[in-house]
């Protein structure tokens, strides 16, 4: 067991030492913080509070499930589609929602490893909850922030696995994923060879000079996703959108977290490698920014949720996109290209706000006070 702890430990390091990552530490921090400063938000009375759990049907509501067809997108037979358009200027953002194949909600694809940002969520939830943050030593051993490094930028299984038992099956199924809004992922499966999640043995966090002992505890399967992983795009797009906007978004969207944990999530899914960064390139030049986890179960599903920052406009964009492997997953690629070219070329009307509000856009960004009616957005027009 130590032997295997020790080569993982020496393969996280060999890999940061090999320069995979695009974008770490101080400059992800003042990437992040540019950003935010291009929409400042004005003073408000009280901080907007959004309902988590009201979101999806909110989203539900206003999805445009015309624009992507109509713009010439083409995917694969069971390929589902989820692309948003972020606008600031604003007291908080704005989006736009569009859907294509199976859309945000389709639950009939493998979410592979695209799924373990909500494990590494739920971990450092069960975490906080003691009292903790991502730098707590879990039985004298790694970190928490190692194993969601190792597991989001690196997508090690042993990680995930490591993750899921931290936070509990039943803990993370029954409570974290449906009370943060998550109401379509199940997370009960074990990647990596001689794995196992259900059962997590006893173990002692600490940090600094607090020690916590976490009793054991026994999971069960929700029989309704069998004995895998279940997911949506709009559950995997959200959980990176909540990470990657927290500056920025309502209180009541924010995961409770230290902002050393949102940094670590932010720096780990800059670094990580996925599908999509051909297309993107192709559609927004070499010098785009993607924050991602994908996933992938050969012979398959390839599947990837991704923030993306056009680097010429700085308009921001979140892409879910999930296909039946056709043996390299070059197909998210050409998915990716043709979304953001679509994108690039719509200017829709109406965004919609968390708290259900709707707002006017304007070349890009909201304009004006929210307006008074909630409902559907209307289709953009393609320039």
């Amino acid at each position: 067991m130590f032997l295997g702890a020790a080569r993982r430990w020496q393969t996280r390091w060999v890999r940061r030492a090999s320069g995979n990552t695009r974008l770490t530490g101080m400059a992800l921090a003042v990437l992040l913080a540019l950003l935010a400063a291009c929409s400042p938000p004005p003073p408000e009375a009280a901080p907007v509070v959004a309902d988590p759990v009201a979101w999806a049907a909110r989203v539900q509501a206003s999805l445009d499930d015309v624009t992507l067809d109509g713009g010439g997108l083409q995917i694969p037979d069971g390929g589902n589609v989820l692309a948003v358009q972020i606008f600031g200027g604003g007291s908080s953002p704005a989006y736009a929602f569009y859907e294509a194949g199976g859309g945000a909600f389709a639950d009939d694809f493998f979410p592979a490893s695209s799924i373990k940002l909500l494990a590494a969520l739920g971990a450092l939830d069960l975490a906080r909850s003691l009292g903790f943050t991502g730098n707590a030593v879990v039985d004298g051993g790694f970190t928490i922030h190692d194993y969601y490094d190792a597991a989001l930028r690196y997508s090690s299984n042993e990680d995930y696995s490591e993750l899921v038992r931290i936070a509990g099956v039943d803990r993370l199924n029954q409570q974290f994923l449906p009370d943060h809004g998550f109401l379509g992922t199940t997370i009960q499966e074990a990647y990596g060879a001689g794995e196992q999640v259900l059962y997590s043995p006893e173990m002692v966090l600490t940090e600094g000079d607090r020690e916590v002992t976490v009793a054991e505890r026994e999971g069960e399967y929700n029989e309704a996703c069998g004995s895998g992983n279940c997911s949506t795009l709009f559950d995997l797009l959200d959980a990176t959108r909540r990470v990657m906007l927290d500056a920025e978004i309502p209180a009541g969207e924010r995961f409770d977290l230290s902002p050393d944990d949102i940094a670590g999530l932010q720096d780990a899914l800059a670094g990580a490698e996925g599908f999509i960064a051909p297309g993107v390139a192709e559609a927004l030049g070499p010098d785009a920014l993607i924050f991602t986890k994908p996933g992938w179960v050969p012979y398959l599903a390839c599947v990837e949720a991704a923030l993306i920052v056009d680097p010429t406009t700085g308009r921001r964009y979140l892409i879910g996109l999930s296909a039946p492997d056709d043996g390299t997953c070059e197909e998210l690629a050409t998915m990716a290209r043709d979304v953001l070219q679509i994108l690039a070329a719509c200017d829709p009307s109406v965004a919609v706000r968390a708290d259900g509000s709707r707002v006017s856009i304007t070349d890009g960004r909201q304009s004006g006070t929210p307006l008074p009616e909630a409902g559907a957005g209307l289709p953009c027009h393609l320039r």
